[in-house]
């Protein structure tokens, strides 16, 4: 018990710190710059770290924190047997998950787990299927990212399942 609050803690305290390092420093230093440009001394230099501090910030909240903007379609379509599918980037508490959803006749939207803890996919997605469609390749960008099996299931999971009658935005906005 001790040892579990010590670490999260630690953690809280981490977090705190780089809170800091990334958005309460170069405030400040765009504050000191702004206050010593209106006193008629050198600011500018203070100005211009602040403002490149904050950008190299913001860019590294916006790739490891999962934010709203971040759940997306990455591809949609129709595999050669018939079935449609969507591949999703979604934010569920870790930094983004993709999840492939396939609509099987009679069973609804079947969930295939793809990954989770990646950071945001900014070049998008699309999905390639086997002549047999046993398969689907995952490719973020033009690279191969992950090989999914996607066989017909023998029964629904009733987990995750969504109704067949629902389209890919439909199942988007569950995550929304």
């Amino acid at each position: 018990m001790a040892l579990e609050l010590g670490i999260s803690l630690a953690i809280l305290a981490i977090w705190a710190l780089v809170g800091f390092v990334l958005v309460v420093a170069p405030i400040w230093l765009l504050v000191a710059g702004l206050r010593s440009v209106r006193a008629k001394r050198r600011g500018r230099i203070r100005i211009a770290i602040s403002a490149i501090w904050l950008l190299v910030s913001a860019f590294a909240i916006d790739s490891f924190c999962p934010l709203p903007w971040h759940v997306k379609i990455l591809d949609q379509g129709t595999a050669p047997d018939g079935r449609s599918y969507v591949l999703l980037q979604t934010n569920g508490g870790e930094p983004c998950e993709i999840r492939l959803y396939i609509r099987t006749e009679g069973v609804g939207w079947v969930f295939h787990y793809v990954d989770h803890e990646v950071c945001p996919w900014r070049s998008g997605g699309h999905v390639e299927f086997s002549t047999d469609t046993a398969t689907a390749k995952i490719f973020k960008g033009s690279k191969e990212f992950k090989t999914v099996d996607v066989r017909l299931p023998e029964e629904p999971v009733q987990s995750e399942a969504f109704p067949p009658s629902e389209t890919a935005e439909d199942v988007l906005r569950r995550f929304l």
